[in-house]
This record gives C-alpha cells, sequence and structure tokens, in this order.
C-alpha cells in the first residue's frame, strides 16, 4: 500500500467540495513531494498533521459567532523542531509535556522527533550536539520545495477557476439560482487561495528554518575547528579536553590558567551555535503551528480568506521575517527592486503580503493584480464573517458596513470581467474600500501596450461608478484601437482619490483646488510606475481628466516635476489649476480641450476658483472638436468627440477647432483648498 501524503491539512474534503480535495491531493501526491516530510514536526496543536486524519473538536469562540477548530484536550502543543535516527516505519512514542502520545511513522525513512533541550546536560547535550554536527538538511530544503510547488499549483488554479467558472457565469447567469451557485463557487475559489497562502506561508517556515539551522551548524563545525587548532579535543559528544595542560609542570598556574579561559571561550561558542540552533527550531514550530490545519476541514469556517491571511502574519512574525522593504514613493526603484528578486521572493512577496505588493506602482501589472485580488478576496471574506476587528481596529458599524458594500461592488464588477477576451480583461493595481472607496482598474496591461490613457473622473465619483466609468474606458479603448494601425491600447480608470460631492456643505471640497492637490503626488506617482514597469520600448501616454479630474490632472502636472505624460486631455472642465498651458510643465500644443456648448459645468463654473478657463485663447493648448451634449455625453457612441480622444490616446492630431476668446475676467481667482 503506497503510505498516506504527508499533506493532511490540505486533503480533507471540504463539505461536499470534492473536486477541489482531489485537486490538492494530486498536488501534494506528485512525484517531486518528499517522502520524509512530517518528519520535522511532530505533530500540530489542532490536526494530527503529518500522519493521516485529524484529530479535533469543534468549539465556539469567545464571541461566540462561528466555530473553529481547537485541539482536542489531550493532545499538547510540540515545543520545537529537531532531528533523530530514521525509523523506517517503525512507531515512535514521545513525550510531549506530561502527555505520552503515541505517533506512528507512516513514510518510510522518514525522520523521527526527538526534543532539543537549551541547557540539558549530560546525554542530551550530547546527543544534540552530534546531531547538528551532522545532520542533513536536505529533507527541509525539498519539503519547501513541495510547499512552494503547491503554492504555485493553487495560483494558477485560482487563475483557470476565474476565467473559467465564475468569471463566465457571472457574465451570463442571473437570478436566485445563479447566486446561490456563485455563492458556494467563490467559495471553492476563496479556499484555493487560501491553500496558496498557507502553502507558501509553510515553505517560507521551512526555508527560514533550514537557513538559520545551518548558519547555527556552520557556527557549530567553525568552534570545533578553532578548538582543534588551538590544540584543544572535541569528542563526538561535544566534550572539550585538554591535553596540553596534563602535559604542563604542576607549577605552571599562568598557562594552566590562560588554557582554561581559552578552554571556557570555545565552549561558549558551542553553547551558542547549539542556542542557535533551538532558536530556530523554536521560531520554526512556532510559526507552523500559527497555520492551523482547520482553514479546510472546517466546512463552517467561511472566513478562511481572512484568518489565513492573520496566521500568515503571526506565522512570519514568530519566525522574525519583516514585510518586504519596498523603495518607497519611487517607482523606478520599485521596479529594480522587484527586477533583482529571485523568482521564489517574488512569489513569496505576492503571496504573503498581498495589499503591500499590490499598492506599489512600477511593480509589474499582473504582479499587482493578483495580489490586489487576493487582498481583497481576504478583506471581503473579513467582513463578510463579521470578523474585522484585527483588520479595522476601531472603526464605527457604519464605517465597516461601508467597506463591505464597496467591496461587494468591486469585487462583483471584477468577476463579472474575468471571462473577458483578450484585450478587454482588467486588471486592479488599487482599491480602498474605506468611505467613498476608491479603485485604479486598467482594460488590458499598460505594461505591453504601445498607447495607454489613464482617466481620471470627477466630481461625485464613489465606488458605485466604477461600473461607469469602466464602460468609459472601454469605449476610449476601442476608440483608440480604431485609430491606433493594429497598436495594442490598454486604458486606466483612476479613482485614486477622494473626489469631492456636488451636495456637500463643504464649498472647498467642490469649489477649492484642495482635493486636486492632495491628489496630485499620487497621480504623478501611478503615471511614472506605468512607464517604470513598462516592457521594452515606453508607451505612449495620455492622462485624461473630466469634470474636476481635469482639476486633479492640471494640479498634477504643475507640481513637482510634472506629469510626464505624452497628451493631456480634459473635458468639462471647471478649470487646471492653472492660468496657461505652459504652466503644466509640457509642449502646450499637446494639452487637449474639449467642452461641449451646453456643457453647464463649463458655462457657470469655470474661470472663477479653479483656474482660468482652458477652453478660452489665452490658456493656450488647442481645443478638438466636440459634437456631444451635456456634461457626460462626452464618451457617446460614434461621436466626434468619442473619435478625437481615441485619436489622441493613438498619437494622432483629432480634429481641431479654434479656442475662445482670451479675456480672463476681472473676478477669476484660484481659492487653493484647506
Amino acid at each position: 500500500m503506497a503510505p498516506a501524503s504527508p499533506c493532511p491539512p490540505l486533503r480533507a474534503v471540504i463539505g461536499c467540495r470534492h473536486t477541489l480535495s482531489s485537486w490538492i491531493r494530486t498536488a501534494c501526491s506528485g512525484s517531486s513531494h518528499p517522502q520524509n516530510l512530517h518528519g520535522f514536526l511532530r505533530e500540530d496543536p489542532g490536526v494530527h498533521t503529518w500522519s493521516g486524519e485529524p484529530i479535533a473538536r469543534r468549539h465556539r469562540t469567545a464571541r461566540g459567532q462561528r466555530a473553529v477548530t481547537r485541539a482536542t484536550s489531550h493532545v499538547r502543543r510540540p515545543s520545537r523542531l529537531t532531528w533523530a535516527p530514521r525509523t523506517h516505519g517503525r512507531a515512535v512514542t514521545t513525550g510531549v509535556g506530561s502527555c505520552r502520545h503515541a505517533v506512528t511513522c507512516r513514510v518510510p525513512n522518514c525522520h523521527a522527533l526527538k526534543d532539543l533541550h537549551p541547557g540539558r546536560a549530560g546525554a542530551d547535550v550530547a546527543s544534540d550536539f552530534s546531531r547538528l554536527m551532522k545532520q542533513d538538511f536536505s529533507d527541509l530544503e525539498a519539503a519547501a520545495k513541495a510547499w512552494r510547488g503547491l503554492s504555485t499549483t493553487m495560483d494558477s488554479l485560482t487563475d483557470r477557476h476565474r476565467r473559467q467558472v465564475t468569471g463566465p457565469l457571472h457574465h451570463s447567469w442571473q437570478g436566485d439560482d445563479a447566486d446561490s451557485a456563485l455563492y458556494y463557487l467563490e467559495d471553492v475559489e476563496s479556499r484555493i487561495g487560501v491553500v496558496e497562502t498557507e502553502a507558501m506561508a509553510i515553505a517560507s517556515a521551512l526555508e527560514s528554518t533550514k537557513f538559520w539551522m545551518e548558519q547555527a551548524q556552520t557556527e557549530l563545525r567553525n568552534a570545533v575547528r578553532r578548538a582543534e587548532e588551538d590544540g584543544f579535543e572535541v569528542d563526538a559528544d561535544g566534550g572539550i579536553s585538554d591535553g596540553v595542560i596534563a602535559d604542563l609542570p604542576r607549577n605552571n598556574q599562568v598557562i594552566a590558567e590562560e588554557r582554561g579561559a581559552l578552554l571556557q571561550e570555545h565552549r561558549t561558542r558551542i553553547d551558542e551555535a547549539l542556542s542557535d540552533a533551538h532558536k530556530a527550531s523554536n521560531d520554526g514550530v512556532r510559526a507552523l503551528t500559527e497555520l492551523n490545519g482547520d482553514i479546510l476541514t472546517d466546512p463552517f469556517n467561511h472566513d478562511a480568506a481572512a484568518e489565513s491571511a492573520q496566521d500568515t502574519k503571526r506565522a512570519m512574525k514568530a519566525l522574525g521575517v519583516e514585510p518586504p522593504q519596498i523603495p518607497e514613493d519611487d517607482p523606478k526603484a520599485a521596479a529594480e527592486w522587484w527586477k533583482a528578486l529571485s523568482p521564489e521572493e517574488r512569489q513569496t512577496y505576492t503571496t504573503l503580503y498581498p495589499k503591500e505588493i499590490g499598492a506599489t506602482d512600477g511593480l509589474p501589472t499582473d504582479v499587482r493584480n493578483d495580489a490586489n485580488r487576493t487582498a481583497l478576496a481576504q478583506e471581503l471574506n473579513m467582513l463578510q464573517e463579521g470578523n474585522y476587528d484585527e483588520g479595522f481596529p476601531g472603526e464605527s458599524d457604519e464605517t465597516v458596513n461601508q467597506r463591505l458594500n464597496n467591496a461587494l461592488l468591486l469585487n462583483d464588477r471584477l468577476n463579472a470581467s474575468d471571462s473577458a477576451p483578450r484585450g478587454k480583461e482588467l486588471y486592479l493595481l488599487g482599491y480602498d474600500s474605506k468611505d467613498d472607496g476608491r479603485a485604479i482598474i486598467a482594460m488590458g496591461n499598460p505594461d505591453t501596450a504601445a498607447n495607454t490613457g489613464i482617466l481620471v473622473p470627477g466630481t461625485n465619483t464613489d465606488m458605485t461608478g466604477v461600473p461607469g466609468q469602466i464602460e468609459r474606458i472601454d469605449k476610449l479603448q476601442s476608440a483608440a484601437e480604431e485609430q491606433s494601425k493594429g497598436e495594442s491600447v490598454a486604458m486606466v480608470t483612476w479613482l485614486g482619490y477622494d473626489a469631492p460631492e456636488a451636495k456637500s456643505t463643504d464649498f472647498n471640497s467642490v469649489g477649492g483646488t484642495g482635493r486636486a492637490e492632495d491628489a496630485a503626488p499620487d497621480l504623478r506617482q501611478f503615471v511614472a510606475g506605468t512607464q517604470a514597469s513598462h516592457d521594452g520600448s515606453p508607451s505612449h501616454t495620455t492622462v485624461l481628466g473630466h469634470s474636476y479630474g481635469s482639476t486633479v490632472v492640471g494640479a498634477a502636472a504643475a507640481g513637482g516635476s510634472g506629469l510626464g505624460a505624452d497628451d493631456i486631455v480634459v473635458v468639462g472642465s471647471p478649470g487646471m489649476t492653472v492660468d496657461e498651458a505652459e504652466d503644466l510643465q509640457m509642449d502646450p500644443e499637446h494639452v487637449w480641450v474639449g467642452g461641449a456648448e451646453d456643457d453647464p459645468i463649463i458655462n457657470h463654473l469655470s474661470d472663477y476658483t479653479l483656474g482660468r478657463d482652458p477652453m478660452l485663447g489665452g490658456f493656450g493648448g488647442n481645443n478638438f472638436e466636440v459634437d456631444t451634449h451635456g456634461h457626460s455625453g462626452y464618451w457617446d457612441k460614434d461621436s466626434e468627440s468619442l473619435d478625437n480622444q481615441g485619436r489622441i490616446i493613438a498619437g494622432k492630431r483629432p480634429g481641431e477647432v479654434p479656442k475662445k476668446g482670451s479675456d480672463l475676467p476681472p473676478e477669476a481667482t484660484i481659492v487653493p483648498g484647506l
């Protein structure tokens, strides 16, 4: 009979989710999986992790809201990683605390477990010394490789599940039956993500343990070598003796004292090496025991994704692993940092620190999307199950409910596009569920596009408006593709700021430049990030602003070292915070302004508090032809307005119209935000 697969935390049948279980079993039982993996831990505190079925029972939490798996009362927590001789399938009885629990080793040629205790005397210390001197850590390396491989497999499955299962169903299936089915299918998808996260955390814990164990082993071997170079003898059990003293005359006390002090130094080095090994062992166990085995075995644990994220943080803390040290506020440096990482490091950071990776401008688009989708799934899971105290401490119920609504809206829109054709796929490049919500979403990959457009929306835009903004960039992308002669086009909707509210009692939210000035550095950094992450020759970049979004674009271009775009387009603009196009730190010939004749924002609000009306001749730049009506019709299908914006995005000149009169009304003043 084939040995049991050493992956029980990932083998459990999740309710009726047999397909997921079979996927995981297949991944665990592959030829690359080490046959002695379970030899590094005796048992998980809540699950007999390495030898088969879980030994667990269900308890209520203090909050009384959800059931979680806890260890049975007779199973004690393991204290450390250890080494021991091979048992070749024999049953091994190990002492754990005051309990003796029989653990049958089912995997051939595994390492059974035997505790290392710092400070122990006699034979125990001798045993520790001899084990560390001889230990081969290839088992840890193979185990880490297998868990990392499993995480990679789950990452691929998540993508396939989105594009081949939930994505098509979201797009074509509506009604109560669809809602019910999609709930369970998305739960399966979430649990695949849990496996990805937990497996990567286990791999990281094993890799860290191996590294520090090998460091301790090197320290020990060096300590022994130095002792022998100084004439001391170190036996197989770590004992140190000095034959030099035995040959000295009895009255040579000075040399004897010097030799005694030197012997103690060597003894201290050996003890420190063993102590370092004990610490690495203990840290490894603490990390692994944070990764609870109930994540997949409990069909009622619906907040598994959020729990896995918290488990991972605690596990990394137990190992002393800090979050990635990403260069801040410098997309180019962040891009270089990412390129310098090994593939394993990239995979680890993306899986274990999705929020940090997803928020970093300058990293590849597909990496940020994967990370942000993981972070969104974890956050949504936490919010839906009411387990948000740790993630959002101190926030009111109203704030948390708003977060939940925003996360649901964003997630549903992304899910509906998971089966989109090539070039129309969506990439989540940033989000924030708090308050009105923020979302940065690309249609098409800016890293590979020959032409990239970035649309900044205006007043009253919040998370509920994201579907409408995606519809706009869809139209702009199609219009640009018609003009680009086969060149690829990516469009981004950049709701990366708190857009003002028209009905706000605070006039400065919509009538002042404060919100625009606050958003400007982030927009500049995002544009720089798209350029830093772009493959090959630079993309032609156009930044577009609508309504107050044009004010944001103007503030970003006028501030710092400029926006760095090839072209700027504004429509329905109440002002760009400046009086002349030259103040935007770019060639005015590449500043394009469009306005409908009956746009109420242009007709009633421009030339007052947000800067000179950019339609005027005195402002400079160029006006392009607009044949639409009102403030929100600039993207009407088959319109000259849409066609001209597409031409600019594709790097062509649009149809132009003369600038308006050039006089600046004397009452026009720029009102800075408070």
